[in-house]
């Protein structure tokens, strides 16, 4: 069903104007809106014979991950609602390009690459939180001056094969019963590349190599192949995919990482530490048998207790050093000398605490980046003698 231009629709927080369609596909029809603040938005509606319950729930899960992500990448669900027909749809932000007219008019070779590289970005970050797209397509990276989005997650349950886009499916998207995971994301990404670099979509059997049109990035023919394997098994991950092209010496890339405590995407070049995030801190204080004892907020792990107990003798206070202090859980305590003032001793306790910290998060970061560079010296030699192996063998004849 069509929409006209100038039919309301509304959601428990909104009222949404369509202005005009600006596609439509196999999942629904994509509406430019403007709300009643007069923001611009994207609507998508769904087709009404697609959206079951079984797709709906099948969906939601996707559809609960574009509301909650943060993510710069990940196109946000803003809002959501019913058509009268009782049809979903669902909020945008309002994106003027996308990878497909970006294609149409011709990529520069020196600006694929940061592209691609913001759309891994995306992608991992869903993948880190198990949820796969399985409808990956140029029509689906959204686009403006200087970002890029990616859309329409979880609208793989309701399409079939045989529906428009399905070019850029995997193989074995194409078999009956077939439990979507993330390789089949990192399939329709390998074919993407290609296309970004030689303008030929895929379809034949025959696929351009990006050799053929930029024999500086030959290199990324490899790594189109491996994510285009027929077998899935044999498919790089995300994640793997970046550390090929990082070893190759492209810089803005990052690994992300989920962690567990906060479910929240971090850089692989920042150090995964608690601490480093939330340093330790004296959360209460007690005082008896002459003895002072001090509650911290977590139990410190022993390479803390190592530089607090370590620090240089100039940071010792009134005469009164770290080195006296004991540990035992999250319990630090020290002898309280009669004529001593206990709350200068505090004074000084939260000092060392704070000096602690300090050196604990300098030496947990550099050795997390000597971590970093031995693992990126490891992959370079990799691909040295990889790359040696195939000039070796290319010039063998038996």
């Amino acid at each position: 069903m069509a929409y006209k231009r100038g039919s309301v629709l509304k959601t428990a927080f909104d009222a949404y104007t369509l202005l005009a369609l600006k596609g439509a596909g196999s999942c629904g029809e994509v509406h430019e809106a403007v709300d009643s603040d007069g923001e611009r938005r994207a609507i998508k509606v769904l087709h009404a014979a697609k959206s079951s319950s079984t797709g709906l729930k099948r969906s939601a899960s996707d559809f609960n991950f574009c509301f909650k992500s943060e993510h710069r990448h990940i196109m946000p669900v803003l809002d959501c609602g019913l058509t009268g027909a009782k049809v979903p749809f669902y909020v945008m932000p309002l994106y003027p390009s996308s990878l497909r007219v970006m294609m149409q008019k011709g990529m520069r070779s020196e600006s694929i690459l940061p592209l691609f590289g913001k759309i891994l970005d995306g992608m991992e970050a869903a993948h880190l939180h198990r949820v796969w797209h399985g409808h990956l397509k140029p029509e689906n990276i959204l686009l403006d001056e200087t970002e890029a989005a990616i859309g329409d997650f979880g609208c793989a349950p309701f399409l079939a094969m045989s529906d428009e886009g399905r070019r850029y499916g995997a193989p074995e998207q194409r078999k009956t019963g077939y439990k979507l995971d993330g390789k089949a994301d990192v399939y329709a990404l390998g074919l993407m590349l290609n296309e970004m670099f030689t303008g030929k979509e895929p379809g034949s059997n025959t696929q351009p190599k990006i050799e053929d049109t930029a024999p500086e990035y030959g290199y990324l023919d490899w790594l189109v192949e491996r994510m285009t394997k027929h077998d899935p098994a044999q498919r790089l991950t995300i994640t793997e995919v970046k550390r090929e092209l990082i070893a190759r010496g492209i810089e803005y890339l990052s690994i992300q990482r989920l962690n567990a405590l906060r479910t929240e995407i971090i850089l692989e070049t920042d150090a995964d530490d608690p601490l480093l995030r939330n340093p330790i801190a004296i959360h209460s204080v007690d005082f008896k048998n002459e003895t002072l004892f001090l509650t911290l907020s977590v139990v410190p792990p022993s390479n803390w207790v190592a530089a607090f107990h370590g620090m240089s003798p100039g940071a010792s206070f009134i005469g009164f050093g770290p080195e006296r202090f004991t540990f035992q859980g999250k319990i630090a305590q020290t002898a309280v000398k009669r004529g001593s003032d206990p709350q200068a001793m505090l004074n000084s306790a939260k000092a060392y605490v704070d000096v602690a910290n300090r050196i604990y998060a300098e030496e947990t970061v550099a050795a997390h980046r000597r971590s970093l560079e031995f693992e990126r010296q490891r992959k370079r030699a990799l691909i040295a003698a990889e790359e040696r192996r195939q000039q070796v063998l290319a010039r063998l004849r038996l």
